[in-house]
């Protein structure tokens, strides 16, 4: 039996069927193996498509890559955002204990739920791969956020409290890609980023005068 061939463009039903086995494929790979160990071959070839139909949808590795990324990024950052416009449109600003909420809780609710190991996998890639695709796919999100932060925090320096969402980042990318604490019963990802949601409201909200490291004297 003959290899599938690349589509025409006159066939955009088949295009588009063609475009998402590609990309289901990819995403599934590149979770599983990371960027470096997945080839255009290996995608095309779990895909059920020849090497040509690959590089003709998406004409790279590092295209793909960005194009698995941003279907996974695109329903999570709709909902943080619509969630956080509702927040900022009420006659009372938002609590710091909210906006932490509509950032994290897209997480585990909603079509992106399971969506968050390729997150995982995105930030752990070399940064001349991830880099890119986390400015332009995260970027936006993260300025919105960090304004409601400042809005939420009067007191606390705006360049200091994007250091502290910068924080908060990185412990949901560890909790997403562990799971828990070591030598400790695994909870489910919604108790998991309920703890999440606890341990940074206080990191947020922190006082300015908290005392930080001392660096030692020589």
């Amino acid at each position: 039996m003959p290899p599938p061939v690349a589509p025409h463009r006159s066939d955009p039903e088949t295009a588009l069927t063609t475009a998402a086995r590609i990309l289901d494929a990819a995403e599934s790979l590149f979770i599983d193996r990371g960027y470096a160990a997945t080839s255009v071959r290996a995608i095309a070839e779990r895909a059920a498509v020849n090497l040509g139909a690959a590089h003709y949808h998406f004409g790279s590795k590092q295209a793909l890559f960005g194009a698995v990324v941003e279907r996974c990024f695109e329903p999570i950052q709709k909902q943080r955002n619509q969630a956080l416009e509702a927040l900022l449109a009420r006659p009372r600003p938002p609590t710091v204990a909210e906006i932490v909420e509509a950032f994290l809780v897209p997480l585990v609710t909603g079509p992106a739920s399971e969506a968050s190991r390729l997150i995982a996998r995105l930030f752990g890639e070399p940064i001349a791969i991830s880099q890119p695709l986390i400015e332009t796919q995260f970027g936006p999100t993260f300025e919105r956020f960090s304004q409601a932060f400042e809005g939420a925090l009067p007191d606390v320096d705006p360049i200091e409290i994007r250091w502290r969402f910068h924080f908060m980042i990185g412990s949901m990318l560890h909790t997403l890609t562990t799971g828990g604490p070591i030598s400790t019963p695994k909870s489910s990802r919604s108790e998991a980023i309920q703890k999440l949601q606890a341990f940074a409201m206080a990191g947020l909200s922190a006082s300015p005068d908290s005392p930080g490291v001392q660096e030692n004297e020589t």
